[in-house]
């Protein structure tokens, strides 16, 4: 038995479908099934064809390196001066290239954060939010939540000194959300 018949016998012991061919596309599993069904990553898809998943798969990865591409190119483009202002508003330390481009790159990730310099760079980007008047940011999990900046001034004043609850909050979800139901009490 070949390796590409082993992996396609597999393959269908896991989805319940008889596999007849499968594709690799930027990390998806793209499967043919004999009854003409099209899976991306073992769930089946309305596609008719392995061509049709194959380009919704590449226009959905060129859209989301083009997305950060533009974020980050943003940041890039603020001026060291206008960071720096930002950093000696709330710390007296010395002002690094580094330290700069640490802020850069904290606000570019859209990683949720307490800190209030990585929130005011993300304000200079008008392109940063999804919703208008709402912050929005990306959890490990790889779910995106929006929040209100009244919501965001609430959670930094209670949290500001509190890592872990902060690291909790960016793991998931629910984990944001039951912390939010936590603080409303």
């Amino acid at each position: 038995m070949y390796f590409k018949q082993f992996s396609c016998k597999l393959s269908s012991s896991i989805t319940g479908h008889e596999i007849q061919s499968q594709f690799h596309c930027y990390d998806h599993l793209i499967e043919k099934t004999v009854n003409g069904y099209i899976l991306i990553d073992g769930e089946t898809t309305s596609y008719q064809s392995i061509d049709e998943a194959r380009d919704y798969l590449c226009q959905a990865q060129y859209s989301e390196h083009i997305e950060q591409d533009l974020a980050k190119d943003l940041y890039e483009e603020l001026a060291d001066t206008t960071v720096a202002d930002i950093i000696r508003e709330y710390h007296d330390v010395k002002i690094t290239d580094t330290l700069i481009e640490s802020y850069r790159e904290l606000a570019a990730s859209k990683i949720f954060t307490v800190d209030p310099i990585a929130q005011r760079i993300r304000e200079l980007n008008s392109f940063d939010y999804l919703v208008e008047n709402k912050i929005d940011y990306q959890l490990n999990d790889g779910s995106i939540i929006a929040i209100s900046k009244e919501t965001q001034s609430i959670i930094n004043n209670l949290l500001q000194n509190n890592k872990d609850v902060v690291t909790h909050m960016r793991e998931s979800k629910e984990n944001f959300l039951s912390v939010i139901d936590m603080l409303k009490e």
